[in-house]
């Protein structure tokens, strides 16, 4: 195996009250300042965006999340516009009276000031009594390691808090606090987002995931886009920061097994959602490129017998899924 671095309440409308017909607490908020009411609604059909971004429209929390204290929670800044005045041009590559170099050294100062105050919220999450406003975190953190956790100094930045975002993820992904499904995923996103910044050569990362990731794709009580995210992230972790010294049982080859069980119409005794088995597919495809083609194509041909790769084992699976009436996962 190759060393896997690779560049490849819209408040609810209020309704008259009955006076005395009414019962005492009903529609009140629970522990956690959230309607057990809406809980059972969103808990019954999430529909979370498979492509998450940071203003993509949840289905439990949006961007007007309340976080005052962090201006850029709501977008209201840009990185590369300075509103500096172009006609000001001068000699040396100065605009406004600052050389390039110096705009490039601030821009990046600011980024990682602003990464920075996004990885402070990362300690406070698991204190958080509302998943909503968990999640509106979450984004938040999304949003500044996918853009502001540039070159060395962002790595190092979200290494020094590494242990409290694994904390605030894992946190939320056993489903403590109330953890709503839209939640859950958004910390999926997040821990893939921070596998690609951490880089290779992590199999201390790896390893503290894998428990965690697995729980979450093997609960089949669990929202289709919440296993879903779970399965893409564990891949992606494995592909990004794994190594060839992980474990049996623990390493990629136990996590390709995973996607080829996930895959089938059937696992752990219920029906696998269209949605998920072409997930599973589209990780178990990611993965196998970590492996010579021999062992995807031919097998490992021991004592002069050549064993089919796991390619070739994945075809009468793979014809499958071209007979089903799911468009996505044809």
């Amino acid at each position: 195996m190759v060393s896997n671095g690779r560049d490849k309440k819209e408040p609810k409308s209020q309704t008259p009250r009955r006076g005395r017909t009414k019962r005492r607490g009903k529609n009140k908020d629970n522990a956690n300042g959230e309607n057990p009411e809406d809980d059972a609604a969103n808990l019954k059909d999430m529909e979370l965006p498979d492509d998450f971004s940071i203003y993509g429209g949840s289905s439990v929390a949006s961007s007007h999340v309340a976080m005052d204290d962090l201006s850029f929670a709501n977008g209201e800044y840009n990185d590369d516009d300075d509103n500096e005045d172009e006609d000001d041009d001068g000699d040396n590559g100065r605009v406004g009276g600052t050389t390039d170099a110096e705009r490039a050294e601030n821009a990046a100062a600011l980024r990682l000031s602003r990464l920075a105050a996004a990885l402070s919220l990362a300690p406070t999450l698991p204190s958080e009594k509302r998943s909503a406003k968990r999640e509106g975190m979450y984004r938040v953190l999304f949003k500044a390691v996918t853009q502001y956790a540039a070159g060395t100094d962002g790595r190092e930045a979200l290494e020094s808090r590494w242990d409290c975002v694994l904390e605030a993820c894992s946190y939320s992904l056993q489903g403590r606090g109330g953890a709503r499904p839209g939640e859950q995923y958004a910390a999926c996103r997040v821990l893939e987002a921070c596998s690609v910044v951490l880089g290779e050569d992590r199999d201390d990362v790896v390893s503290s995931l894998n428990g965690t990731l697995k729980r979450v794709v093997n609960a089949t009580g669990r929202a289709t886009q919440v296993r879903s995210a779970a399965l893409r992230c564990l891949a992606m972790v494995h592909f990004i920061c794994g190594t060839d010294c992980l474990e049996e049982g623990e390493d990629c080859w136990s996590v390709m097994n995973l996607c080829e069980k996930v895959g089938n119409e059937k696992y752990r005794g219920e029906n696998v959602s269209p949605a998920l088995r072409a997930t599973a597919l589209d990780c178990w495809s990611l993965l196998s490129t970590t492996y010579d083609d021999a062992h995807i194509a031919a097998g490992d041909g021991y004592d002069d017998a050549a064993d089919l790769g796991r390619g070739l084992q994945l075809l009468p699976l793979l014809a499958s899924c071209l007979d089903s009436s799911d468009a996505g996962l044809r």
